[in-house]
Order: C-alpha cells, then structure tokens, then sequence
C-alpha cells in the first residue's frame, strides 16, 4: 500500500470532509529546494491556516519560522526561545496562576531550537509524487471518524490503549509535535487558535499519525473490510459506513429484501 491508497481508504471508508495531510519537519536546508510546493503564503500566518489551505484546498506548502506568525507556535518548532515575559504571560489567560501559566508551555511537546528549518504540508497522496515520507499525518475528524481511525492504528500497530497528550492551547502545533517525537498517535480538541485561524469547527477532532505508522493502520483497515465486508465497527461489524445505528441487537429493527 502507498501513501496515495491510505489517503483514499480514508476518505473513503470513513467519509472524511477534509484530506489527509501529510506533515514533514525538514532538518537539512538542503532538502527545500527540492520540496513540490504549489503555492506559497503572501503574509505570515499561523501554523493552523497552513493546514487548513493543504487539507481543504489541496495546496502544497512550505513554512520557513519567518512565515510563521503564531507565537504560541514557533517555541514548539523550536524557531524561538520560550520566554517567562511573552509564553508565561500568553497563559494566564487559560490558566490564571503565573507559575502555572509559565509551566504550560515549558511541558508542551518541542522541536530543539534551530534544528527545523520549516515545515512541508501537503495532501497525504502527494507524498507518492514528491517520494517523502510524511513525519506526522493530519486528519481533521468528527469523534466517530476518530473511533475508528483509532481502532484501526491500534489494530494495526499492535496496541491495545492510547494515552493522548492535550495542552492548554497549541492543539495542533504541539499535537503534532507530540506524534512525532513519542511515535505514536495522539489527538487532540481544539485550542483557541485552531478554532479561529485552523477551522477547527466545534465537531471536529485533531489526529494525528506517525508518518511511519500510517500505512498499518490503512492496511489495518483494509484487513477488516476484506475480512468483515465493510468499515463499520457498529453492532457486529462489516456494514457499509456508516453502518445502520439504531439498537444494536434489537429484534424488532429487522429488514428484509423485497422480492420482485
């Protein structure tokens, strides 16, 4: 399976309303000449609207830090310092106590300062093309959605519990971050600013995939559907998505076909 299959069994099977999107941190200047970036951003912008164009409007990007316009963003890509003066004062408004607002984003999920020279955001199918390996898969998800992708990268990574890292806000920089770094899936509500700049709208769920795992996890998906007959996990299994939900078991909610 490649990325260009896993990114339409997604979409598919679980009828997500936006695109996969593949994420690379690039640690070598040497790779962003040859990065197939489609469109680049006219002003700095935030991290979230990066990956809102990439998921809804299938734009391949480059972020360099000096695009970045998040300030809650760049410390987790390690394209600053944290400081008391500025990340200490940006969470007092979430968590009120100084001590604690300058804890918060001390703990967050970080790249080392200086190690990443920005960030490559594209629609997951277009990493065939370009012959990378995504870091992190994006995948913007109402909760159902997100039960099953969940399943299916347990299933297929041969774990049995997910324990999921959130933060008084950077839900999606951090959120990735945390994928990437501790190899596992992680997701996430949104946070004030996914909800604004990202469109995170209130239904939706941020997951995030390891790069690396992705691709068992679609296989695992796949492995149910030739095996069940179908995506769905409600009741016993194998319908169509999303499946019929009403009272599983229940012996008066029978149908049957009609004979012609």
């Amino acid at each position: 399976m490649n990325y260009t299959e896993a990114h339409n069994a997604f979409i598919w099977n679980f009828r997500l309303d936006y695109d996969p999107v593949g994420i690379r941190y690039i640690f070598d200047e040497d790779e962003i000449e040859s990065l197939p970036v489609t469109h680049k951003s006219k002003a700095k912008i935030s991290y979230c609207m990066y990956l809102a164009a990439a998921r809804s409007a299938r734009h391949s990007l480059f972020m360099p830090p000096e695009r970045l316009q998040c300030k809650n963003a760049q410390p987790v890509f390690g394209f600053r310092d944290l400081t008391r003066e500025v990340d200490g004062k940006n969470h007092e408004k979430y968590l009120l106590d100084p001590d604690l607002s300058w804890q918060a984003p001390q703990e967050k999920a970080r790249l080392d300062v200086g190690a990443c020279k920005g960030i490559f955001m594209a629609p997951l199918d277009k990493f065939d093309e370009a012959g990378l390996e995504p870091h992190v898969v994006f995948m913007m998800v109402v909760p159902f959605q997100a039960y099953h992708i969940m399943n299916d990268y347990m299933g297929g990574t041969g774990k049995c519990n997910l324990p999921l890292f959130c933060t008084p806000n950077s839900a999606v920089c951090s959120g990735s971050v945390y994928a990437y770094k501790n190899n596992t899936l992680n997701m996430t509500t949104m946070c004030a600013g996914s909800k604004a700049s990202g469109k995170t709208e209130m239904n939706y769920m941020n997951v995030f995939v390891p790069g690396n795992q992705i691709l068992d996890t679609a296989a695992q998906l796949q492995k149910r559907i030739e095996t069940t007959g179908g995506p769905s996990l409600l009741g016993k299994g194998g319908q169509a998505w999303p499946g019929l939900d009403v009272c599983s078991g229940c012996p008066m909610v029978k149908f049957e076909e009609v004979e012609k």
